[in-house]
């Protein structure tokens, strides 16, 4: 990531903050009640009982906010500080890691499960091919990646897409929710692809009702060989 990039993402989560805002209220909402027990549900299907898990692209982490207890050791990592002041009201988790998705600060094959919510599509094919791996390479062999990752067919866009369109239209200048999300998935054949020419299996590729069919959710596993 650049400076640039870093600072896009600091001054959306400055903004953003359940607090600030009738959509950031919105947004804490829907992440909190909604999409929380769709993490707890494929948490409790894909990941083992105990080992170390990281959330990498915690943003405030409220949808993770289910989940913790037992032998799980959980970790928040962002590079935005202001996504890690927030993610700090959220108790699941026992670490926060400000570093780069690009360059996570661990150890070959020693992490025991990886997840994330709205973070690949911000990243162009080659770029997120580039985080897959980073993703495989840290995950212990036949552990998991959950990736609530956005389609261009989502409930999210049906909704959010016209609202940006129309204060588009009067501001004379784009609007938009979020930073660019330059790689939302086309379909469910896309997504198998992108992990198998990232090393990975296609656990799992699902839109479900479970977060009201606002992503796709890969689950992506590496290879146990």
């Amino acid at each position: 990531m650049t400076p640039d990039d870093r600072s896009v993402w600091d001054r959306h989560w400055a903004t953003l903050s359940g607090r600030s805002s009738l959509f950031g209220r919105v947004a804490s909402s829907v992440r909190r009640q909604l999409l929380s027990r769709a993490v707890r549900h494929y948490a409790a299907a894909f990941f083992p009982a105990d080992g170390v898990f990281v959330e990498a692209g915690c943003g405030t982490a409220q949808s993770s906010c289910r989940l913790g207890g037992g032998g799980r050791t959980l970790s928040a990592l962002d590079f935005s500080l202001p996504a890690l002041r927030e993610a700090r009201r959220v108790p699941a988790f026992a670490s926060f890691v400000q570093a780069d998705v690009f360059r996570l600060p661990f150890r070959e094959d020693s992490i025991s499960g990886l997840w994330n919510l709205g973070v690949m599509e911000h990243f162009e094919a080659s770029a997120g091919r580039l985080v897959l791996e980073e993703f495989r390479r840290v995950l212990k062999p036949g552990a998991t990646a959950i990736l609530f990752w956005p389609p261009e067919f989502g409930a999210s866009r049906l909704v959010l897409a016209p609202v940006e369109a129309l204060v588009s239209f009067f501001r004379k200048t784009p609007f938009r929710f979020f930073p660019d999300e330059v790689n939302r998935l086309r379909s469910r054949g896309q997504a198998r692809q992108m992990l198998l020419e990232a090393g990975f299996e296609a656990a799992a590729v699902d839109v479900t009702p479970r977060d009201l069919f606002i992503h796709l959710v890969v689950v992506a596993r590496k290879p146990a060989a």
